[in-house]
C-alpha cells in the first residue's frame, strides 16, 4: 500500500505531466498564422507538408504555378519541383496542359506530341476553358501522345475531357495494349475525368479523335501513384493576370476541387509592366479580382503572389537621355514598379504571401547585370531569364518557403 506522502507526490507529478501536455496542444490556425508573421498565409501548405513528413497524409501535396511565359518555361518551376520532391517525396509530374499548347513546349520528365488539334486559349475559345487556360479542339484524325522516359512517372494517368451535347468520341490506346473508346456526348456541358487502370499506360498514352463529332480536351495528369509532392506549371505565353477571369468559373471550381492544391503560385506581371497604359488604380482592381476568383475556387489553398522579375526594354533609336540603370540602350519599363507595388499591396490586404522576384535577382537593374555578366543568366531580350537564372531564383524562393516551414515546425506540439 502506498504511503500518503508518496501518493501525494505521485498525484502532483501526474498533474504536472498533464499540464505540460496541455500547454503543447496545437494552437488554433489563427494563432499559428499570427505567430508565423509574413509566412502565416502559407499555413495550408505547411500543414500538408507536415502531414507527409509525419506519414499521416497519404495523398500527394500539390502546388500549382499559374502564370505567363516565366511559368510556361519549366526551368523555374522545374527547379522548384526538384527541391520539393527531394525533401518531401516524388509523386510525379501532375496536371499538364493537353497536347502541345504552344511552340517550343518542353515540360520536364514527359514529352507531348500533337497533330491536327487546335489550341484555344481562355477568352478566345467558343466554350469553357479551365485552369490550364487552354483546351485542344479536334476533329477526325486529331492525335496527341503523352510519354515519359521513366514509365513509373505515368503509373497513374487521368484524362480530362469536356463532355457536351453533340460531343464526339475518343480512342485511347497505351503502350501496354490497353484500349478504350470514350464518348464525350452529354446532355450537359461539364468537365469529366477518365482515370486509366494502374500502370496501364506503360509510359505512353495516345489519344485520337474518331471523327463522329468534334471533341475538346482540357488537361491530362501523370503521377507516380503514391505520396509525395507535385508541382505543376500551367503558364500561358503573353498572358496577364486577366486570363484568370477568362476561365469558366464552374469548370475552374470543378477542376480545383479535383486537383486539391495546397498552394497556388500566382506569377504574372511582366506583360502588364510592358503596357504603358497600366495604372495603379486599374491594375489594383484587375489583380484583386483574379485573386478573389482563385480564392473562391480553391478556398483551402495558400496563395503565393510571385512578383515579376526585373526586366528592361530597348530605348528608342537615337535616345540620348538618362535611363534608370545608366545604359542608354535599355531602360526599366515604367509600369514595372507600379505592378510590383500593387501586387504587394493586394497580397497584404488579402492576407496572401508575397515573394519579390526582382529582389531575389539583386534589385533594380539586375536584368542588365545578369544579361551582361559572363556567363549570362538573363536572355538578351532582358525579359526572360536563362535556365541558370530561373534555377537560381527558384532556389531562393524555396529557401524562403522552407525558412517559414522551419518556423511552423517550431510552433508544433512536441508531446
Amino acid at each position: 500500500m502506498l504511503s500518503p506522502a508518496f501518493s501525494a507526490r505521485l498525484l502532483l507529478l501526474v498533474c504536472l505531466a498533464l499540464s505540460a501536455c496541455a500547454t503543447h496542444r496545437e494552437a488554433p490556425d489563427a494563432e499559428i498564422a499570427a505567430r508565423l508573421g509574413p509566412a502565416g498565409p502559407l499555413l495550408p501548405l505547411y500543414r500538408a507538408l507536415s502531414g507527409l513528413e509525419s506519414r499521416t497524409r497519404t495523398a500527394p501535396v500539390v502546388v500549382l504555378q499559374v502564370g505567363d511565359s516565366h511559368s510556361a518555361n519549366d526551368s523555374f518551376s522545374g527547379r522548384l519541383r526538384e527541391q520539393f520532391q527531394a525533401r518531401f517525396g516524388d509523386a510525379g509530374r501532375g496536371v499538364l496542359q493537353p497536347g502541345v499548347p504552344f511552340r517550343y513546349y518542353r515540360p520536364d520528365r514527359v514529352a507531348a506530341t500533337s497533330g491536327r488539334w487546335v489550341a484555344e486559349r481562355a477568352g478566345r475559345a467558343a466554350g469553357p476553358v479551365g485552369i490550364a487556360a487552354v483546351r485542344q479542339h479536334g476533329g477526325a484524325g486529331a492525335i496527341m501522345t503523352l510519354s515519359a522516359p521513366d514509365p513509373t512517372d505515368m503509373a497513374d494517368v487521368t484524362l480530362e475531357f469536356l463532355h457536351q451535347p453533340g460531343g464526339g468520341s475518343i480512342d485511347i490506346a497505351t503502350a501496354t495494349g490497353w484500349r478504350k473508346r470514350l464518348s464525350t456526348d452529354s446532355p450537359t456541358t461539364e468537365a469529366r475525368w477518365l482515370t486509366l487502370p494502374r500502370a496501364a499506360s506503360g509510359g505512353e498514352v495516345e489519344i485520337v479523335a474518331v471523327g463522329d463529332a468534334p471533341v475538346d480536351m482540357l488537361s491530362w495528369t501523370a503521377t507516380r501513384g503514391g505520396p509525395g509532392t507535385i508541382l505543376a506549371n500551367l503558364g500561358t505565353i503573353g498572358a496577364t493576370v486577366d486570363i484568370v477571369g477568362r476561365m469558366d468559373p464552374a469548370t475552374l471550381r470543378q477542376e480545383l476541387a479535383h486537383i486539391a492544391p495546397s498552394a497556388i503560385l500566382l506569377a504574372f506581371g511582366t506583360n502588364e509592366a510592358f503596357d504603358n497604359g497600366t495604372t495603379a488604380a486599374d491594375y489594383r482592381e484587375r489583380f484583386a479580382q483574379s485573386v478573389r476568383i482563385l480564392r473562391e475556387a480553391a478556398p483551402m489553398a495558400a496563395i503565393v503572389v510571385v512578383g515579376p522579375p526585373d526586366s528592361a526594354k530597348h530605348t528608342a533609336r537615337g535616345f540620348k537621355g538618362r535611363t534608370m540603370c545608366g545604359d542608354p540602350r535599355w531602360d526599366e519599363p515604367r509600369p514595372l514598379s507600379v505592378v510590383r507595388d500593387v501586387q504587394r499591396e493586394v497580397a497584404a490586404r488579402e492576407k496572401l504571401f508575397f515573394w519579390d522576384w526582382q529582389a531575389a535577382m539583386g534589385g533594380p537593374c539586375s536584368a542588365n547585370r545578369w544579361a551582361s555578366q559572363h556567363p549570362p543568366t538573363m536572355a538578351p531580350d532582358r525579359v526572360h531569364l536563362l535556365r541558370s537564372g530561373y534555377r537560381t531564383t527558384a532556389e531562393a524562393l524555396f529557401q524562403v518557403l522552407m525558412d517559414g516551414y522551419a518556423a511552423y515546425k517550431a510552433l508544433r506540439p512536441t508531446s
